[in-house]
């Protein structure tokens, strides 16, 4: 299925299928949590909370350079937590943009180690991460 938004600045197209290749290449808990725990991510994420931008945008926004910007980006849509789409102008311009598609994320400490659950829009369901062994995430200092 294919989502259709107009915004002010053009029309946003977006494919909102997972194929059978993304489903198999699930992101592990560990990097799931490592990646939210890193430098930008979160301003990132909160930055396309409510609106697709444009990468320059988020850069901006965030005050980070744009290939640390399209660094997270690519990392965040790997994991399933980011969505892109095109933004066509009036004049026949496009250019992509992203949009969170992370909602809530759920640890819990099992006897087999952490189960990790990621809610996202646009699933039918969680994506629940299976038990695995204890993932030792540690905060950096980064925010």
């Amino acid at each position: 299925m294919s989502l259709t938004q107009s915004t002010p600045k053009g029309t946003v197209d977006r494919a909102r299928e997972r194929d059978e290749a993304d489903e198999a290449n699930e992101t592990p808990p560990e990097e799931v949590l490592a990646l939210l725990n890193t430098e930008y991510t979160r301003p990132i994420l909160e930055a396309i909370e409510t609106e697709a931008k444009a990468a320059r945008d988020i850069a901006e926004e965030c005050n980070a350079s744009r290939p640390t910007v399209y660094r997270r980006l690519n990392r965040l849509q790997k994991a399933g937590l980011v969505e892109t789409g095109m933004v066509y102008d009036a004049d026949g311009h496009h250019r992509t943009v992203f949009e969170a598609t992370f909602e809530a994320l759920s640890v819990d400490v099992t006897d087999d180690g952490l189960a990790v659950t990621v809610t996202t829009t646009g699933s039918d369901a969680s994506s629940a991460r299976s038990p695995q062994p204890r993932a030792d995430v540690r905060d950096t200092g980064r925010d």
